[in-house]
């Protein structure tokens, strides 16, 4: 299952599963080789036996959620800056606390974060939930699962790719809708993943 798919400036896409990691590479389109990893070789204080939802800021930091909790991981330094985890509640103003399934930052400046069949956008420069959320995926999100998403990550084709089980659907932002043909076997489109 592919949760907390995080997407770095270095072309690389990390992807989780349970204790393990993936490293993708963009360019060739599949998984680097010697892996899955153990979270705990190649992550100094994250959650090491699984993270649930990731998402990459412009402030030089990832910020990565497991059950009510969060930490905040320093990409120059890489490792999760002091202080961590925290209480969700103590540094999302209005976001869902606990279990949140999965995120993804959108390139209007929001993020939008999903808990079984919920989603709430974030205004990033605001730091904040925007007013009137959570609302239902359903009806919201054309041709996307209605609910229970293991995993989301923008790519900088104006695509973002959402996952759940062992399949994934492909959604075009300017349309704003799922591309025809979706879902799809996970192992059809993302070689080397679970």
């Amino acid at each position: 299952m592919v949760t907390a798919p995080v997407l770095w400036n270095n072309g690389k896409a990390y992807m989780f599963d349970g204790g393990n990691y993936y490293r993708y590479d963009v360019a060739s389109d599949k998984v680097d080789p010697g892996y899955p990893k153990p979270i705990s070789s190649g992550w100094p204080g994250l959650f090491t036996s699984r993270a649930d939802a990731g998402v990459v800021w412009n402030n030089g930091k990832a910020y990565f959620f497991r059950g009510s909790e969060y930490v905040r991981y320093d990409i120059a330094a890489d490792k999760v800056d002091p202080g961590y985890p925290k209480p969700i509640s103590s540094g999302w103003p209005g976001l869902f606390t606990d279990r949140i399934d999965t995120s993804v930052v959108w390139n209007n400046g929001k993020a939008y974060f999903f808990r079984g069949s919920e989603y709430m956008r974030y205004d990033i420069a605001g730091d904040k939930v925007d007013p009137g959320y959570p609302k239902p995926i359903s009806g919201a999100w054309p041709g996307l699962w209605t609910s229970d998403l293991d995993g989301g990550v923008v790519w900088n084709n104006g695509k973002a790719y959402f996952f759940r089980g062992s399949e994934y659907m492909r959604y075009d932002m300017a349309g704003d809708k799922v591309d025809p043909g979706y879902p799809s076997p996970i192992s059809s489109g993302w070689p080397g993943l679970p």
